[in-house]
Parts: C-alpha cells; sequence; structure tokens
C-alpha cells in the first residue's frame, strides 16, 4: 500500500510538473541549463562543507564563483561580436564577386555575389536578434542564478525523494543513470571548456605569427568553434583558406590550413582531451557529434546539452540491458548439420540414446554394457 501510495504522488508531480512546464515554457531551456551546471558545480560546494562552510553559504560561494565563471568564458565572445562588427561587415564586402578556379586546363568562375549578400544579410539579422534579445536575456540570468541557488541548497533532498519512489530492485540501475548522467554532462561542460581555453591560448599566437589584422577575435571564434563536435575550429581554417583563395593568395592559404589546422585545429584535442579522459564518459565522439546535431535541429540551443545527454543515457540504459541479458551462445556452421530424426549417431529426439538401445535401463540410468560371449567357441562358421 505504501508504495502504491508514492507511486501515485510521483504520477501527481509528473501532471503537476506537465502543467508547471506548460506555464514556464519560454525560461525551460534556462532552467534546464541551470540544472545541468549545478550537477556539475556540485563537488565544488561539498568540498567548501568540507572544510567547514555551512550548507547555505557554500551554495553562494559555489554560485557566485559559476557565475563569474560564465563572464569570464563567455563575455568575450559578446565583446568581440560588438567592438569587430563593422570589421567583419567590410571583410565580407571586400570578397570579390567571382572566383576563377582552374582545373585541367579549364578554368571555372564562379560567383560569390549572392553568398556575400546572403552573408551579410545574417550578420545583420544576427546582431539584431541579440540587440532585442538584450532584456530577456537578462531576465534569463536573473532565472538562471536563481534556479542554481535552489538545486544547490536543495539537491540532497530531491535525490533521496527521487530515488525513494523507485522500487528497491530497480534502484541499481537508476543509480547507474544518475552517475552516467553526471560523466557526461562533466564531458560537456568542463572538457569543452577546457578544450575551448586551450584553443584560444593557441590560436592567438599562431594568427599573430601568420600576419593577421585580428587575431583575437579570430582565436575566441576558434575557442567558441571548439564547442561543435568533430569539425569545431575546422571551419574557421576552411573560411580563412577560403579566403586567400578568394583574392589569388595561394601560399597563405596552404600556410593557414597546414599551421592552422595542426596547432589550432588537431593540437588542442590530442593535448588537452587526453589528460582529461576521465571526464569524457566513454562516449564516442560520433554519438556525441549525433546528439549535438539532433538536439540542435530539434530543441534548439538547449539542445546542444540535451541532446548528447539524452544519447548518453540512451546508451547507458542498453549497457544496462545487456547486462541482465545472459549471452546466448552462436552455433557453428557443423552444429547445423544434425539430422532431424536422431537416428545416426544413436541419438532420439530429446538428445539421449533410443529407449530400446543396448546397455540402457529402464528406471532411466545407463548400465555399463557387458562383453559379448561368442557362440561357437571353436570359431566354426559353418
Amino acid at each position: 500500500m505504501e508504495l502504491n501510495r508514492r507511486l501515485g504522488l510521483a504520477l501527481v508531480v509528473v501532471v503537476v510538473g506537465a502543467l508547471t512546464w506548460s506555464v514556464i515554457s519560454a525560461v525551460f531551456g534556462t532552467v534546464f541549463f541551470a540544472l545541468t551546471v549545478a550537477s556539475v558545480v556540485l563537488p565544488l560546494q561539498k568540498r567548501l562543507e568540507a572544510r567547514g562552510i555551512p550548507e547555505y553559504w557554500a551554495a553562494v560561494v559555489t554560485t557566485g564563483a559559476t557565475f563569474v565563471g560564465g563572464v569570464v568564458v563567455f563575455s568575450p565572445l559578446f565583446v568581440v561580436a560588438y567592438l569587430r562588427r563593422e570589421q567583419m561587415f567590410g571583410l565580407v564586402q571586400t570578397l570579390p564577386e567571382t572566383f576563377s578556379v582552374t582545373a585541367l586546363g579549364t578554368t571555372y568562375e564562379l560567383s560569390l555575389e549572392e553568398a556575400q549578400s546572403m552573408a551579410l544579410d545574417l550578420m545583420t539579422v544576427l546582431l539584431e536578434d541579440a540587440a532585442r534579445a538584450a532584456p530577456d536575456l537578462s531576465l534569463k540570468v536573473l532565472v538562471f542564478v536563481m534556479v542554481l541557488f535552489g538545486f544547490l541548497i536543495g539537491q540532497d533532498h530531491a535525490y533521496r525523494t527521487v530515488l525513494g519512489v523507485v522500487p528497491v530492485e530497480y534502484r541499481d540501475a537508476m543509480r547507474a543513470l544518475h552517475e552516467r548522467t553526471k560523466d557526461t554532462l562533466q564531458a560537456i561542460y568542463l572538457l569543452q571548456i577546457a578544450t575551448a581555453v586551450g584553443t584560444f591560448a593557441m590560436a592567438l599566437p599562431t594568427f599573430w605569427l601568420l600576419g593577421y589584422d585580428f587575431p583575437v577575435t579570430m582565436a575566441v571564434i576558434a575557442g567558441v568553434l571548439q564547442f561543435l563536435p568533430v569539425i569545431g575550429p575546422s571551419l574557421l581554417i576552411g573560411a580563412a583558406a577560403l579566403y586567400h583563395m578568394s583574392v589569388g593568395d595561394v601560399n597563405a592559404a596552404i600556410l593557414i590550413v597546414v599551421v592552422g589546422g595542426v596547432v589550432i585545429a588537431y593540437l588542442p584535442d590530442a593535448l588537452i582531451r587526453p589528460r582529461l579522459a576521465a571526464m569524457t564518459a566513454d562516449m564516442p565522439g560520433s554519438l556525441y557529434f549525433v546528439g549535438f546535431v539532433g538536439g540542435l535541429l530539434t530543441v534548439g540551443p538547449v539542445g546542444v546539452i540535451m541532446g548528447p545527454l539524452a544519447v548518453a543515457l540512451f546508451t547507458e540504459s542498453v549497457t544496462l540491458l545487456s547486462d541482465e541479458v545472459p549471452e546466448v551462445p552462436v552455433p557453428d556452421e557443423g552444429d547445423d548439420e544434425v539430422p532431424d530424426d536422431g537416428a545416426e549417431g544413436g541419438l532420439t529426439d530429446a538428445g539421449g540414446p533410443p529407449p530400446d538401445a543396448e546397455g540402457t535401463d529402464t528406471d532411466g540410468g545407463t548400465d555399463v554394457p557387458e562383453p559379448e560371449v561368442d557362440a561357437d567357441p571353436d570359431g566354426d562358421d559353418g
């Protein structure tokens, strides 16, 4: 009866939660983002509590440190976009209207006028949308801070409540999914942020040494693109190479592809990710890419977190199921050639000797057959 009451109350929570989501759906992404960030910074709060700081003040310090860290990480993107907006428009406008390519003795001309116009329109729309979204963004930041602080205060109670509703025989699976969630979120946030910062640190001197006019801007863009799985900063390297090719500077295009491809696109992953391998949640890059792109296209910006998390939980669920299902042996090809009637080899359909076979006892046991006695001791066949 107590379990039925728990399940009934859990159903009430689900129904009321769905109603609440329909009312506050405009900030659903912010709430989800805050909850996922809270699960990542929770170890910091626990470490502060272990040093004797009360739970409330440990949550306050953790929330403040998270907010400051977010501002430090993401503010360069907005600052660069605002300060360099005119230079970015000018860079697009300097692209030639046609681009000539010679292959096998034949020259092909590609028109860039339409692409140039589309790029300018897109940049204009993005800047206008960012300006209009500034008031809403400030409110969402406030909601983010409040949800983050509230979760840090009540996360122990919430975890015990959710675990208490789950039947005892399934709690190990719930704990496994909980651990997978924490590992995946750490991989998404901490590992990606560390790699992005490392990409910025390596891209800045590279672009400066290659003689680019805005090395800081390009380094910031390279760091932000690191959050895009698989391709990442290669997009920026490819765009820079295409720009050099469009103005006829083939040597610069080759240089940025070789140097930038190695130092900016490859080395950050090769140097940083192995050292933080414990946070990668054992998710292959291909699955992470599917979750990233699928989540982004399905639910919008919040999908960059929700998509990989959903894929990780699905793979963990499949792993739990495979651990419970016994392994089924796969028969060899020779095992398929057993006769249907079981006559060959003295076998019945049940896999044993026939009931009237010699050496078989009627009570189900098997006796040792007696040696044959020669009826004609003289060996006379006639």
